[in-house]
């Protein structure tokens, strides 16, 4: 009996041992990112806090090409993070369900929302690109196309037509590059697509709810009244309440970091495409935020906060995933996917 106690009891370390392998853990390299990143979102902060008028005062332009160019096409993270999961659920779901119907039915629902989600993207960019176009043509600034006042003004039946034949070539497309990947592979990329439609559906319901607690003005929503300009300016920690308007936070500035978590998706032996992807997933954040503030659409205290709560989002997703931006050597040995 005592044998066998001994060889339990040892077996139990050895289990022990194996688990303490399996944890997830983050690196020191990742924490000095995080806090650099943190230390520079709060300096601008402290910045904003004093100077958010005279930022916009200076670069404020909306006749800016940068600023519309990322107002035009820089809102669609949401819709991309969204669309790329729905697609790796659907391909997994045809791959791993046996009952035909049961295959078919889910196949198809999941499909149903990549096409979902293309139409709200397509709605987005021809909404601001066919606004800016009209004001072109009218003479007054481009730039006035924005969040609140953009209106459908595309013919219908074109957004349908470019979500039918975009939908249909890349669900070809992700359907065959998922027929190559493994069983771990696959069980890694679902878990990925699953915590993504959940962090995009928290990042846009904490903004949502945010803009309309806040209730702040736009710097483009600025009157002078009895010769005082910004009069309807209050500063980022002040709450309005529900008032109509939706300055503060950014949503353009947090779909530009969403695309931050298509990093996620990449092979976590594929380094090298994983740094591409991380870099430009940073360089969306930064130059939304930087375009919203030179469009005048936000103050740069609405894109700050907007980027340090985004970004924390992704990040505690990634933990959650178990998985990093950038793998290396070292830390691609420690992944299991089991």
């Amino acid at each position: 009996m005592q044998v066998a106690g001994d060889t339990l009891q040892h077996h139990d370390v050895q289990f022990g041992e194996r688990n303490k392998r399996h944890i997830f853990h983050t690196t020191p390299a990742e924490k000095r990112v995080v806090l650099v990143l943190l230390g520079i979102g709060a300096l601008l902060l402290v910045i904003a806090t004093f100077f958010d008028k005279n930022v916009t005062q200076v670069i404020m332009n909306q006749n800016s090409i940068f600023g519309n160019l990322f107002q035009n096409y820089a809102d669609q993270g949401a819709q991309v993070v969204t669309f790329t999961s729905a697609e790796v659920i659907a391909w997994f779901i045809w791959r791993r369900i046996d009952d035909v119907v049961i295959k078919y039915i889910m196949t198809a629902g999941m499909l149903s929302l990549a096409f979902n989600q293309m139409l709200a993207l397509l709605q987005d960019a021809l909404s601001y690109t066919f606004s800016m176009l009209n004001n072109i043509q009218k003479g007054v600034p481009m730039g006035i196309a924005n969040n609140t006042t953009a209106v459908q003004n595309y013919p219908e039946a074109l957004r349908w037509g470019l979500a039918i034949i975009l939908t249909a070539a890349l669900s070809l497309i992700f359907a065959n590059w998922l027929n190559k990947k493994s069983d771990d592979d696959m069980n890694y990329l679902i878990v990925v697509a699953v915590v993504g439609i959940a962090t995009v559906f928290i990042a846009q319901t904490m903004i949502g709810e945010m803009k309309t607690l806040w209730g702040r003005f736009r710097p483009y929503e600025m009157t002078t009244v009895s010769g005082h300009a910004f009069s309807e300016f209050t500063p980022w920690y002040h709450m309005n309440g529900a008032n109509g308007h939706n300055s503060f936070p950014s949503g353009h500035t947090m779909s530009g970091w969403l695309f931050l978590y298509l990093a996620l998706f990449v092979p976590r032996e594929n380094i090298s495409a994983q740094k591409k992807m991380t870099i430009f997933g940073i360089a969306m954040g930064i130059l939304t935020g930087l375009s919203r503030v030179r469009i005048g659409a936000h103050w740069l205290s609405d894109v700050t906060v907007s980027s340090i709560l985004t970004g924390l989002l992704i990040f505690a997703a990634s933990r959650l995933i178990g998985a990093r931006f950038v793998e290396n050597q070292s830390t691609l040995r420690q992944l299991s996917y089991e």
